[in-house]
């Protein structure tokens, strides 16, 4: 049956106007519920829609909460409800964060302190697609270079996704369970269930998500169908209060289809096995130390047949399969050299190893008969300490500094510059070795307080040398040679200014920082180079012989640049109670760059966004309105970005309106339900990806954003 669409008027809001309803919005709640007041924090959200600044440059979520807008069951579009974030959209699920306009390495992923390679090199399967939020009990995200306990390069930041763990007093048991249904046939669950006793904890999890192709507000099918799921067990020994011993293993596996590309996702396997050690109270200097060993692996296939049939130039079944093995570890200790200080210092190391092989026929030649070829092997160790000095009641100093040393070899005998052509590699068989320091200083002053209200400042002076990834240096050329293996590093200083501000209806924050990239390195499709001169190529061995060039010929390519790169913004948060059951949220998030080598701004960066909600709750009813305000944005760069996506135009201004509601019919059981995009608009996001030509599907400009989603979760919780 057609589907047939009623004209939709554009709504008048804008950005810039939601911000001036919210401003005048407070100055009227704060008269308004004079004498109707609720201390922060008796009411429990039913469903999440915003996260408060609680500390200088750090969020923290719980992720088992329900969220609007709906979520994938990956860790990217989790992070997409948190304002500041923004996903490059690929299909439905496996997209790509990016904090601050940046993403890659740039914005550092922990599971439970373990570090993930995916394995595509096409970024099909980002570190986020292998996280399983709900699985997990809290979120946590340092902004910026503020940090060197977490790993080294984070210029953007770093996120967390953390498991607690509490040694009980007494046997008990602990259940969360979740199921969740929405449109386009979306199907979640969760079953986590542990059992705890003063002497041992075992913890395991399952989950599963699937999902049918969904529709973008216009009624146009995108190819985005998936199924996921993972499961994960923990077993720990707990002799006493100040001891743990833990071994934790975690499988998962997943196929996705991809509306950005020629290829879907047929598998994403991960194993992970992980051992951990923490003790505490030791002394008086030395207070805790905690060992971490981990090793994963990511088994990942490409292909144009499974969720897909071969078309185009690519008739045959093509078939690529990747895999990344990570060994890594952590020591670290904690120190008290006086009672207003705080010293953290330790190690930490990985080694990486990838490889791939491919058949351009399955039918004829399986995969799995080809050999597997190394292409690349990465190395990290690095030394941290990082300080906490209280030198006054309301003062406060935190600085670290860290120095990581990098080994990479690269073992590519022939680079491709095609599906059906390479050339010698330059650098086979070399090796690189770097030592790149990174350290930061912040200063924090809590202004005097009162009985009703508080306030903090801070300023921070950050400074990150980031070693070029394996998607800088294998994935693409450099501007004069066929390897980028010697690309400079990545060079980010970046200052940071905010204030927190709390009185017992009011919650706000606001923050901007600014940052100077040395050698920023950017991608550029389309770069003009010479074309291959016979002689110099080498037979490609899926096939069909180079490109044999004449003198002055030009071809184009992906390639990799180091330029000198500015960016800077501003970031709102507020909250305010208007009487006990009524609350407020406004958010406003916008970053702007330069790139000052080519006289022009820096690509993919997301446009200014606000978001204004509305919410009702008491002990047993809630019920929320969300109104997202997306600017245009035509401050593009054509063809230049990064790892992840570049730019290929402007986009227009959208606004998204959602609407959710809860029910708790007792402490363990919690209802809720909502309409994302209620008025079913037909828009996607400026860093989303292009559409690609796909059978039977409509051929989008760019990866459009789900239209109208209803969705309904279910939680028990013991």
């Amino acid at each position: 049956m057609r589907k047939i669409k009623l004209k939709k008027k554009k709504p008048l809001h804008t950005p810039l106007s939601l911000a001036i309803i919210a401003g005048c919005t407070f100055p009227f709640s704060l008269m308004a519920s004079e004498g109707n007041e609720k201390k922060e924090g008796e009411m429990e959200q039913m469903v999440v829609t915003g996260v408060k600044t609680e500390l200088p440059l750090n969020l923290l979520t719980d992720p088992k909460m329900p969220r609007q807008p709906l979520p994938a069951n990956d860790g990217a579009d989790y992070l997409k409800t948190i304002p500041g974030f923004s996903v490059v959209r690929k299909g439905g699920t496996s997209g790509d964060p990016l904090l601050r306009g940046m993403g890659g390495s740039r914005l550092g992923m922990l599971l439970d302190g373990e570090s993930l390679m995916g394995g595509c090199p096409g970024r099909m399967d980002p570190p986020t697609a292998y996280i399983f939020p709900e699985s997990l009990d809290e979120i946590e995200v340092i902004k910026g270079p503020q940090s060197v306990t977490h790993g080294p390069g984070n210029s953007a930041g770093v996120v967390l996704f953390n498991q607690q763990r509490e040694r009980p007093s007494e046997p008990e048991w602990d259940m969360h369970a979740s199921l969740l249904g929405g449109s386009a046939d979306r199907k979640d669950g969760l079953f986590d269930l542990a059992y705890k006793t003063p002497e041992f904890s075992l913890r395991g999890s399952a989950t599963s998500a699937s999902a049918d192709d969904y529709e973008d507000g216009d009624g146009n099918r995108v190819h985005s169908g998936y199924e996921r799921w993972s499961g994960k067990a923990n077993l720990a020994w707990t002799p006493d209060d100040d001891s743990r011993l833990e071994f934790e293993t975690a499988f998962s596996d997943a196929e996705a289809a991809y509306a950005d590309r020629g290829v879907d996702g047929s598998k994403f396997a991960r194993e992970s096995y992980k051992a951990k050690y923490r003790r505490s109270n030791i002394g008086a200097l030395l207070n805790t130390i905690e060992v971490q060993i981990y090793y994963n692996y990511v088994d990942h296939i490409m292909d144009n047949y499974s969720l897909r049939n071969p078309s185009g130039m690519a008739t045959n079944p093509v078939v690529m399969n990747l895999d990344s093995e990570t060994i890594g570890a952590k020591l670290s200790l904690q120190l008290n050299p006086a009672d207003n200080f705080e010293l953290t210092a330790g190690l930490d190391t990985w080694e990486n190893r990838h490889r791939g092989r491919m058949s351009m026929n399955q039918t004829m030649v399986d995969y799995r008969q080809r050999n597997w070829n190394t292409d690349a092997e990465f190395s990290q160790l690095g030394i941290f300490s990082e300080a906490s000095w209280q030198f006054a009641p309301d003062q406060r100093w935190i600085a670290g500094a860290r120095l990581d040393d990098w080994e990479v070899r690269d073992l590519r005998e022939t680079i491709s510059l095609s599906m059906m052509s390479s050339v010698d590699n330059p650098t086979a068989g070399e090796s690189r070795s770097e030592q790149l320091p990174s350290g930061f200083i912040r200063y924090e002053l809590a202004l005097p307080s009162t009985s009703t209200s508080s306030a903090t400042l801070y300023a921070g002076l950050g400074y990150s040398e980031r070693f070029p990834d394996y998607w800088e240096i294998f994935s693409r050329e450099a501007a004069d040679s066929y390897s980028a293996l010697n690309m400079e590093s990545e060079k980010t200083s970046q200052l940071d200014i905010g204030t927190i501000y709390r009185t017992e209806k009011l919650s706000a924050s606001i923050s901007a920082f600014a940052s100077d990239v040395r050698d920023y390195l950017l991608v550029q499709n389309d770069y003009q180079k010479a074309a291959v001169m016979s002689g110099m190529g080498t037979m490609s061995s899926m096939g069909n012989a180079m490109d044999m060039g004449e003198p002055g010929d030009k071809r184009t390519a992906a390639v990799i640049r180091n330029i000198q790169a500015r960016t800077w913004g501003l970031e709102l948060d507020a909250s305010y109670q208007l009487n006990e059951n009524w609350r407020t949220e406004f958010t406003v998030t916008s970053v702007r760059g330069a790139n000052d080598t080519d006289n022009t701004t820096l690509a993919q960066l997301p446009p200014l966004e606000t978001r204004l909600g509305l919410h009702y709750e008491q002990a047993q009813w809630s019920a929320g309105i969300l109104w997202r305000a997306i600017a245009s944005q035509d401050r593009v760069d054509i063809g230049k970005g990064n790892i992840i996506g570049q730019d290929f135009g402007p986009t227009d201004s959208a606004d998204v309106l959602s609407i959710n509601a809860g029910w708790r019919p007792s402490q363990r059981l919690l209802f809720t339900a909502g309409v994302d995009n209620l008025l079913d608009e037909t828009y996607a996001e400026h860093v989303s990806r292009a559409g690609a030509e796909i059978p039977n599907f409509p051929q989008l400009d760019r990866v459009n954003e789900p239209g109208r989603t209803l969705w309904i979760k279910t939680i028990y919780r013991i």
